[in-house]
């Protein structure tokens, strides 16, 4: 196993047309002159747009990290890893996974921020204001949540006339208000299953009685983060948002077939094919667990079934004489005959293997459970906290597009806010033809229930405006927002391309044009540190196409 150290920065500088420029507090200042502003002006919305840009950019522009692990045996992880002589340990919220280095083709080490976070701190502790709140931002787009406000305090105290600070910690003392629960009978009564709470500060989470507490309090946790996060993000762009007085509802089912029910009930059949749903009426979010699909069921059922098989294999070696063979037959293994210590090295093998299919399969169900339960959260904190004044505001696009930004989760973890997103980019190269801007922009197809195509669409589109255009994309959110007579006299459709066109000029062929290229360049950290592809034996290279080529280098760094 090759082991490749990694600096957090080791992605290509780029220019300023082309992507954000990535920083080490370390050794430069920010390539962005507006974040020195940001904490050394004091400014009105209006006139401070620039400054709110860049925090906008940070907060959106710089990778979330774990190590980069590439089995031999297939898949790929972001994760959590130590390495230990010959063991590697990779560690998921719940649960450790261990391993040998032989199991692994490469594994970059040094992506993971929270190991990070105390070094980058010293670092910047006697640099100066306009650095510690470098580290703030830095904390915060990688979901470092609690270590920002912490800083932030330290900060405010010291320079308590600074506007960006002043507001997020506002943000921060509005959210320390208690919430009281929201009347939940009624809600409770039309979702068929009993359940029982967990709460937080601001969440209420409803769950069936088997689902383990602590898992509960995970998903609770990891959702009171995103709140906070949401808050300092639009705070910092002088958008001052109001807490809601109530805790904020959401319902998760154990099994896919009560979440159907329960769409069937209420007349949302069209979200059917969904993961989540914002019920608008109840104003409550509906999600269920993952490991009640298919794939997951029978995935855990083969690792189930194969884990027996190796119980009862491993109980007959130890019964086997000093000298003795033993011919041995087992699932997917040819058939051979082994002494003692040849059947012991047999077996500690395949039980990595198997080891291996449950990580990922549990990778899987944690990055659709909690990206879908932080998605559709962000949906309902745009409606309770005022960002969407009007339920038709900002268009569909818009709305699933900025909820995609927070749904990235690598290792079992919140990635934090604006990642290049594993799934949706995947999605989005999938797509042919590409996407006419103009078509995406007038809403054309949404408002149908959920489609693949059309959410990839949305995503890239919100990911390459803020990170390209940022202060046209706030600008277009403030048009929407606060919509003049002559866009408001316009139907949906009208009003929110003319919105576009005021904030990102007429000609919507240049931006298209840059947009398509933008994507065709972007990479996830995996494929970006991926091996070269493993040599096909002879015989298969003659009856094989080459393997298609990775995308370039990507111009931002996630």
């Amino acid at each position: 196993m090759a082991i490749h150290q990694s600096r957090m920065d080791d992605s290509p500088t780029t220019d300023d047309s082309k992507g954000h420029r990535p920083f080490d507090l370390g050794k430069t200042e920010p390539k962005m002159p507006s974040v020195v502003s940001l904490v050394t002006q004091t400014f009105a919305w209006r006139t401070g747009l620039l400054l709110a840009i860049g925090l906008f950019l940070i907060l959106f522009g710089f990778p979330a990290r774990a190590d980069l692990l590439y089995f031999q045996k297939g898949g790929e992880v972001q994760a959590s890893a130590s390495v230990d002589g010959d063991r590697v340990i990779i560690e998921l919220p719940e649960r450790k996974y261990e391993f040998h280095r032989g199991d692994f083709r490469k594994h970059v080490p040094g992506f993971v921020p929270a190991e990070q976070w105390n070094d980058r701190l010293e670092q910047v502790q006697s640099a100066g204001f306009a650095a510690r709140f470098q580290a703030v931002s830095w904390a915060i787009e990688n979901g470092l949540i609690d270590e920002a406000a912490t800083v932030l305090r330290d900060l405010h105290r010291e320079n308590p006339k600074d506007a960006p600070t002043d507001r997020m910690v506002a943000a921060l003392e509005r959210l320390e208000r208690p919430c009281k629960d929201p009347e939940l009978d009624e809600f409770r009564k039309t979702l068929g299953i009993s359940t029982i709470l967990t709460r937080g500060p601001h969440i209420v989470l409803l769950h069936e009685p088997t689902e383990h507490e602590d898992q509960a309090r995970e998903r609770v946790g990891l959702l009171e983060k995103l709140i906070t996060g949401y808050y300092l993000l639009f705070a910092a762009q002088g958008i001052e948002l109001p807490v809601p007085a109530r805790r904020l509802i959401l319902a998760w089912f154990d099994d896919q077939k009560d979440y159907l029910a329960f769409l069937h009930n209420q007349n949302a059949e069209a979200f059917a094919t969904t993961r989540g749903y914002f019920h608008p009426t109840w104003n409550a979010v509906v999600a269920f667990d993952a490991l009640s699909t298919d794939k997951q069921r029978e995935g855990r059922e083969n690792a189930i079934a194969r884990r027996e098989e190796l119980r009862r294999f491993h109980t007959t070696v130890d019964r086997l004489p000093p000298r003795a063979r033993l011919r041995v037959t087992l699932t997917g293994e040819s058939t051979r005959t082994l002494g003692r210590a040849e059947a012991l090295a047999l077996l500690d093998r395949l039980e990595r293997e198997v080891r291996r299919e449950e990580l990922l399969l549990e990778l899987e169900r944690r990055a659709i459970n909690e990206g879908t339960a932080t998605h559709e959260l962000i949906h309902l904190l745009a409606t309770n906290s005022g960002l969407l004044p009007r339920h038709d505001a900002f268009p569909i696009w818009l709305q699933e597009g900025l909820a995609m930004q927070f749904e990235v989760i690598r290792g079992g973890r919140w990635a934090g806010i604006g990642r290049v997103h594993d799934i949706r980019l995947s999605d989005w190269r999938r797509i042919q033809p590409l996407p006419r801007l103009e078509t995406l922009v007038r809403d054309a197809g949404y408002g149908r229930g959920y489609q693949r195509d059309l959410y990839a669409q949305a995503w890239s589109l919100v990911f390459f405006l803020r990170s390209q255009h940022p202060e046209q994309f706030l600008t277009y959110l403030d048009l929407l927002r606060s919509p003049d007579a002559t866009l408001l006299e316009r139907s949906p459709s009208d009003r929110f391309f003319t919105a576009f066109q005021r904030a990102f000029g007429t000609d919507l062929e240049p931006i298209e044009s840059d947009w398509h290229e933008f994507m065709s360049s972007l990479q996830t950290p995996l494929e970006r540190h991926a091996p070269d592809p493993q040599p096909l034996p002879p015989s298969a290279a003659s009856s094989k196409s080459s393997p298609p080529r990775r995308p370039p280098t990507a111009r931002v760094k996630n």
